[in-house]
């Protein structure tokens, strides 16, 4: 009774611990894959922060066919009444031109500059424009500006600013011989809860199907993040439900196959609470926010977490003294050591998900360990091994010592697996951030047929940094003429197109001025009998930001304590034109997020590479201390084989490897460091070979069913633990001299 009392309280005091936690953090479960990301320098976070924020909650739709209006106007009514607003109305001609008239002759068009060179030139234009009834910004400024330069410049600047259509309030554009009716809408803030943009998300498809079905003829695509969060959010609780399920079969089936006791069931299921409740409790109170990814790779933690219920169950039913003897104490021990090092590593990653893992395992490890050594030690004298499973121990060793005596061609088959595998594929890495992505290939196809309708499929990003909004205006001139210079049909659109610095305002007043003292507007003076002269008062960032422009204006420039910056995107440049010009100017960043995170990563790669060198050197001399130096060489070399094995087969089944390939390497070298010291210190005894058969069957079936994952990312992490964990197996007990009974107890 008394150890059932124990039991339970092990297990109230670990879910207390877990309330507590939460009750007081209140953590939230994450599913947008850039909070992953290793983070930026200071200034470009802000940057991404600001610029980017909007684009996130945003979502598109493009709609197309016989019936396309209609379908337009319902989901524009459906999204409205739904609380989804348009993000951004263009506004109305007559508006723009109430605000941009008090600065009228300050602003002025390139096609305004040439007209005005002489009164010939300028007759000529302003006459042919007064002619353009149609022109809605003619006769919409035409009372407020006699002399049009207003007219030109706000025709230039909408022309530029609208990649589409706007008819009868409707967005349109015309691509590839067919008309796209468009669709912007606004997602709320809290929308992005895993729960909030399942609903959402769901809600919107459910209306899409109906429309689908009433207009059969028209089509509607759909993209923006709130989608690839859900997507990613359900294909995770999927996979994270069949794998944890099947784990827990095939755990279940091995324990009652092995001990065919429920006591023993009971056991292991009390290892794996443990753990993951300690984990999670240490977890929750590290991270308020974490990744649901985190929680798919920390289902692990069960093919790790049982092997101590596994060698703790079997060397107690093995044992003729009460407890654990000392050789299994010291194995635990160090294989919690070894596995903790391993996973601490990851601890100070600058990608949130690995450390995340690492806090998780560690923690969970901890848990287990004690179960073990505290708990299941209680129940000894009911766990007993059935005799099929020591039969089955016999013909393994058996077959460990014939591994033995061919252990010389054991290695040099080994070795040749790998020279064979590096003249088929050699190794290279490959860390695109889009690995992290299990999004349906529909959904991406979406989003990059958005990016063509509005023109930014071959388009490049690129922030301007400088010390005030002055500044930022002059350096975007400048940027601009430099680029027009190299490529003429080069299309930018800048902030400093709709704000000229106070410079420019300055020089283009001094210029009408000039103009008409030279009687340049003649006829234009003729016609109003009045004077004409430029505006003398000066447009300003703050003006243009409560302007009917702000949410546009808002989205292209920040405003800093230290600095300030502006986005934009420049289209039909050469990359590497843009590359001179950001390399050049320490104020210019050619922006691409995706290869921003992609370097990030391929530089932690590199970190991990290292990490990986310094925990073989931790081992070697951790076996040198334990078991000697020549021990310690053969351990090591069969470490060194193994990693060599799972990086050379993974980059011919994958093409070439990623960061999470050398993650799931440091797993199977914790792993593996575990199998040789049980090996040393319990050698090949009956119960030690259960154990770590048990162990390492457990671990693949685990690992195996990450390999099934859609995600790439995980996908290659199971499989690389899957190929190591075989591979370990088989080379661990060839670091063994000769077959040895057990150390005394």
């Amino acid at each position: 009774m008394a150890r059932w009392l124990s039991a339970f309280a092990w297990l109230s005091g670990l879910a207390l611990l877990l309330i507590v936690v939460i009750v007081l953090q209140k953590p939230r479960i994450d599913s947008d894959i850039l909070a992953l990301m290793p983070q930026s320098d200071t200034r470009i976070d802000s940057v991404e922060t600001h610029f980017f924020a909007a684009n996130k909650q945003q979502v598109m739709f493009s709609i197309t066919g016989d019936n396309a209006k209609q379908v337009h106007d319902r989901l524009n009514n459906w999204l409205i009444d739904n609380g989804l607003p348009a993000r951004f109305n263009v506004p109305k001609i007559d508006t723009l031109s109430q605000f941009y008239a008090p600065y009228a002759g300050r602003l002025l068009s390139e096609d305004y500059r040439a007209a005005i060179e002489n009164q010939h030139t300028f007759s000529a234009f302003y006459y042919q424009k007064l002619s353009q009834i149609a022109d809605p910004f003619v006769s919409a400024t035409i009372n407020l500006d006699a002399s049009l330069s207003l007219a030109s410049f706000l025709t230039g600047q909408m022309q530029k600013l609208q990649t589409f259509n706007l008819e009868e309030n409707r967005l349109t554009v015309s691509y590839q011989d067919a008309k796209y009716y468009l669709l912007f809408a606004q997602i709320k803030d809290n929308a992005f809860g895993i729960e909030q943009a399942q609903q959402l998300s769901t809600s919107i498809k459910q209306q899409l199907q109906q429309l689908a079905v009433d207009f059969p003829h028209t089509k509607v695509r759909y993209s923006g993040a709130l989608f690839h969060t859900s997507a990613n959010a359900s294909q995770a609780k999927y996979e994270m439900t069949l794998f944890g399920t099947l784990s827990l079969v095939a755990l279940i089936a091995m324990i009652v196959w092995v001990f065919r006791s429920g006591i023993a069931l009971w056991l292991a299921s009390l290892t794996v609470m443990s753990a993951i409740l300690g984990g999670a409790a240490v977890l929750l109170a590290v991270f308020a926010q974490v990744h649901i990814l985190t929680l798919v790779f920390a289902v692990t933690l069960i093919g790790i977490a049982i092997d101590y219920s596994f060698h703790g169950m079997l060397d107690l039913s093995s044992s003729e003294q009460k407890g654990y003897s000392r050789g299994l104490k010291l194995a635990l021990f160090l294989s919690l050591l070894t596995t903790s090092l391993g996973y601490a590593s990851l601890f100070f990653s600058p990608m949130l998900l690995l450390a995340q893992v690492g806090v998780f395992v560690v923690a969970g490890l901890f848990s287990a360990w004690l179960c073990t050594l505290l708990i299941t030690r209680q129940w000894q004298h009911q766990l007993i091994i059935a005799a099929p499973i020591l039969n089955l121990a016999d013909k393994l060793n058996t077959f460990l010592q014939s591994l033995l005596h061919l252990r010389r061609y054991v290695i040099i088959a080994s070795v040749g697996l790998i020279a064979a595998c590096y003249l088929y594929a050699p190794i290279s890495l490959n860390n695109d951030v889009r690995l992290l992505n299990a999004s349906p290939q529909a959904l991406i196809t979406n989003e990059a047929f958005h990016l063509s309708l509005l023109g930014r499929d071959t388009g490049q990003i690129m922030i301007m940094f400088a010390d005030d909004e002055q500044a930022l205006l002059e350096q975007l001139t400048t940027f601009k003429a430099a680029v027009k210079l190299r490529s003429p049909d080069a299309k930018l659109n800048l902030l400093s197109d709709l704000l000229p610095s106070k410079v420019m305002q300055k020089r283009n007043s001094a210029l009408v001025e000039e103009k008409q003292k030279q009687g340049v507007f003649t006829a234009l003076e003729n016609m109003t009998r009045q004077p004409f002269s430029a505006s003398t008062k000066t447009l300003t960032l703050d003006a243009l930001l409560s302007s009917p422009l702000a949410p546009l204006i808002a989205q292209q420039v920040m405003q800093g304590d230290e600095f300030v910056a502006s986005w934009f995107m420049v289209t039909d440049v050469p990359e590497s034109v843009l590359a001179e010009f950001a390399s050049a100017d320490p104020q210019l960043l050619s922006y691409n997020k995706v290869a921003l995170l992609s370097e990030g990563l391929t530089h932690y790669s590199h970190s991990l590479l290292i990490t990986l060198g310094c925990a073989i050197l931790l081992a070697a001399l951790l076996f040198a201390w334990r078991f000697k130096i020549k021990c310690a060489f053969k351990q090591t070399a069969v470490l060194m084989l193994t990693i060599a094995i799972i990086l050379s087969l993974c980059s011919v089944l994958q093409g070439s490897l990623s960061i999470f390939n050398l993650l799931g390497s440091l797993l199977v070298m914790a792993l593996s460091i575990d199998y040789l010291v049980f090996y040393q210190i319990n050698q090949l005894s009956r119960e030690n070979i259960i154990a770590i058969s048990l162990s390492a069957a457990s671990s693949m079936w685990v690992f195996g069913m990450l390999a099934m994952s859609i995600t790439p990312a995980i996908y290659s992490f199971g499989l690389t633990i899957m190929i190591g964990l075989v591979t370990i197996f088989v080379l661990a007990p060839l670091t063994l001299a000769v077959p040895k009974s057990k150390e005394n107890r």
